[in-house]
């Protein structure tokens, strides 16, 4: 099969069900991907997790997707980070735990060494993590005896045959994963045998010289250099590099991605570097979420990697967390950044198994089964394919010198208190934080001057790298005709850039036509709920309404199952739905204010419930500007009857939270042939243009249609398709639509994925939403 591929990140967050398994297995066929990657997550345990009955379930699932022509990867922990069994590990191999040692001017109850600097007494403690301890020589063989094998054995041979990869995720030394209990003048990552170890490989004590690793000393830079390419090397040889061998012996791709790929800096402390791990990979990978295209480093990495050491092929796990308000054309330039780089299998998180209200906070979207515009998901992956295919990754002959050496030289662990833990945007100006924005002002400038290069760290270079008779560089597989480091970079760059020279077209005249739109049907419309819990497990909410037919088929749908429910006192009858359940608000004397009372099946943090029905969704105050691309109320919302009218604001006028697409029409008089049709003003994720009922597809980014119109009277019908985010929100986030979207910004808690100037509280009483609009006019290009 041909690159790029596509997967699902497929999300088992609920008991595993045959038949609800098959039918999303041909959802994501539909959706044009490539294969899943069964990854249990909030999983519930039922049946238990690497049980008999359910590795046979999964034996099940992986040959139905075999069957439908789908590739199966297999994550290999429950929940995350890898490597704990699902918190079975641990019971069964305690000394498996992590560790870190902490910098302290208190004595403590297990010290590691005491030293004074200054006149003053520092101590360095030892401190158990809440995970693994990935430099254990012992933790690879515990974590492959309990889950590796047991995928071995337990799955049906062929299933186990049709497995092409395992999954592991964001191992590292760990300190990322023991962040929020670090001290803030620093901690080391740690196993108990580090002191050994040290003296094993450099014959001498790591006690005396500890001091050197948080504060300057003669020797410094030599011993920080020594101490981070060890741990680098113990974590290799304990986790990465034992997995991956029994993967190979078993017929397998291994692929991980670590915590801290996006720039030297960030992966010193949690790897020592990505290149050494990338060389014990056979599918080296990223995680690359949010929703915009961040920096040019870390994808180019990974590809130079799998180029150099491997056959070429990468992973990234993409455009989890971008939220709900994620467009086709944000996924489209996302994937296309990210393959134009060289990366070839892409995981895309998160398609949640079960959608219930725990699953919408996860890290949204879920994709792509549960977006306003999934039936497009496939015309997005084909757009991206046919783009990447004209286009492939030019081969390298610019090989540029990651200073990692340079950078660890300089490092001290307290700047990594002051690192943004998510992604390290933000880190202190220091001495190591200054190479380092160095070192990426140059990648920036190579890839805006076009220049096709590789990346590589010193050691790497230092132990394969090849001067060839001619002047060039071989580095495992590839070649280079030029070596560079940092400070030469803006000597090639200098004059390189050119003037553009502008590209015309001639499309024709085009004219504009006022035109007036109506609804071609009405939609089931939908009023989502702020939720308040009363204590045990009822929560209390309160719509607002205006006289109402009685075909508007009011209704409380409910994301979560549901044990009772009432309006204003009234019980309500329930019916439970694959997602959830739905109560008829029938034989209810609804008032203009109604109080609804509802107790969920188990715990839920914050319940999503809608209102829905055939109506309008209006606010009592204004819209004005919001942040970002949103508009903003202060609410509160009335319902309203449907109209057939529409204004241009479809979120002011009736449809704040609409989901489906809404179906529209006008008529057009031409006076002269047509060869294009433009929709000037339209705000919506997507348009799909159908005229004298010849569909032309669909249309995102610009709304342009290539077509021939003979003279004469022509029926217009548009499908516009609304934002996710008027679904979902959160809209009471104070910065919008923002985007990256963690489970924080959804209760309100400021977390690393906020500006560094976000309030403590980060949710406002007001509303946002992304603009909605109809097409004010149409541009007609004349013949």
């Amino acid at each position: 099969m041909s690159y790029p591929r596509f997967y699902s990140f497929w999300a088992i967050n609920g008991p595993l069900d045959r038949e609800r398994l098959f039918y999303q297995l041909e959802q994501f066929k539909s959706c044009g991907l490539d294969g899943v990657v069964w990854h249990p997550r909030f999983y519930p345990n039922a049946p238990p997790y690497l049980s008999d009955e359910y590795l046979n379930i999964v034996s099940d699932v992986i040959l139905r997707a075999r069957d439908s022509g789908l590739m199966f990867w297999i994550y290999d922990e429950d929940g995350w980070p890898s490597g704990t069994v699902g918190g079975q590990l641990l019971k069964k191999h305690p000394e498996d735990a992590q560790h870190w040692a902490g910098l302290t001017r208190e004595r403590p109850a297990r010290g590691l060494a005491e030293f004074r600097r200054d006149g003053v007494a520092w101590y360095l403690s030892d401190n158990l993590g809440p995970g693994v301890d990935y430099l254990s020589p012992s933790l690879g063989r515990h974590f492959i005896e309990m889950t590796y094998e047991r995928y071995h054995t337990g799955l049906a041979p062929a299933a186990f045959a049709h497995v092409e990869a395992f999954f592991s995720d964001e191992p590292e030394f760990g300190l990322g994963h023991a962040y929020d209990a670090l001290p803030k003048d620093g901690a080391l990552p740690w196993t108990p045998r580090l002191p050994e170890l040290f003296r094993e490989r450099h014959g001498e004590a790591l006690e005396p010289l500890i001091p050197l690793l948080f504060f300057p000393g003669e020797r410094a830079a030599e011993v920080r250099v020594k101490f981070w390419e060890l741990l680098t090397d113990l974590f290799n040889e304990a986790f990465i590099a034992p997995i991956n061998a029994w993967c190979a012996e078993h017929g397998k791709r291994f692929t991980a991605h670590v915590k801290g790929e996006e720039h030297p800096l960030f992966q010193v402390p949690t790897s020592g570097s990505c290149h050494q791990v990338f060389r014990h990979l056979s599918l080296p990978a990223i995680d690359a979420l949010e929703r915009s295209p961040a920096n040019d480093f870390y994808p180019r990495q990974v590809s130079s990697a799998a180029r150099q050491f491997g056959d070429g092929r990468c992973m990234v796990e993409a455009f989890g967390g971008s939220g709900w308000g994620g467009r086709p054309e944000d996924l489209e330039r996302y994937l296309l950044w990210l393959g134009r780089h060289g990366l070839t299998d892409f995981v895309m998180h998160l398609s949640q198994y079960r959608l219930d209200s725990a699953a919408m906070h996860d890290w949204p979207p879920s994709q792509p089964l549960h977006l306003t515009w999934s039936h497009l998901y496939a015309d997005v992956i084909g757009r991206v394919r046919a783009e990447l295919a004209a286009h492939p990754r030019v081969e390298a002959d610019t090989l540029l010198v990651a200073p990692y050496r340079e950078i660890m030289s300089a490092y001290t662990t307290a700047e990594f208190m002051q690192t943004n833990v998510h992604n390290a945007a933000t880190y202190p100006d220091t001495e190591a934080g200054r190479i380092n924005r160095r070192f990426m002002s140059s990648i920036r400038a190579l890839h805006a001057a076009g220049v096709a290069y590789d990346v590589v760290d010193e050691r790497t270079l230092d132990e394969v790298g090849e001067h060839l008779p001619d002047g060039g560089m071989r580095v495992g597989k590839c070649v280079y005709r030029r070596l560079m480091a940092v400070e030469e970079v803006d000597v090639l760059l200098k004059g390189a850039a050119g003037a553009v020279e502008p590209i015309e077209c001639n499309l024709g005249t085009e004219v504009l036509a006022p035109v007036t739109w109506s609804l071609i049907e009405h939609p089931v419309n939908t009023l989502l709920l702020d939720c308040e819990p009363v204590g045990d497990g009822v929560f209390r909410a309160e719509f607002f309404h205006a006289p109402l037919p009685e075909d508007t088929g009011l209704a409380l749908r409910f994301a979560d199952a549901i044990a009772e429910v009432w309006v204003d006192g009234v019980p309500l009858a329930i019916t439970a739905t694959d997602e959830g359940a739905v109560a008829a608000v029938t034989g209810v004397g609804l008032q203009p204010r109604n109080r609804v009372s509802f107790r969920t099946v188990g715990e839920v943090a914050r319940p999503f419930v809608w209102v829905e029905g055939r109506m309008r969704v209006v606010s009592a105050t204004g819209f004005g500007a919001g942040p970002g691309e949103t508009i903003r109320t202060q609410g509160p919302f009335q319902i309203e009857p449907a109209a057939h009218g529409l204004p241009a604001d479809l979120v002011a006028g009736g449809f704040p939270f609409l989901r489906v697409p809404l179906h529209i029409e006008t008529t057009l008089e031409l006076t002269a042939p047509v060869t294009r049709l433009g929709f000037d003003g339209v705000v919506a994720d997507a348009v799909r243009l159908t005229v004298d009922g010849h569909d032309y597809g669909w249309a995102w980014g610009e709304a342009r249609f290539d077509l021939e119109l003979a003279r004469g009277s022509h029926t217009v019908r548009l499908e516009l398709v609304p934002n996710g985010y008027n679904s979902y929100g959160p809209h009471h986030y104070y910065g919008g639509d923002w985007h990256v979207i963690s489970p924080d910004q959804i209760k309100g808690t400021k977390n690393f994925a906020d500006p560094v100037d976000a309030p403590g509280h980060t949710h406002v009483p007001g509303w946002h939403f992304r603009r909605f609009e109809l097409p004010r006019t149409v541009g007609l290009w004349l013949a």
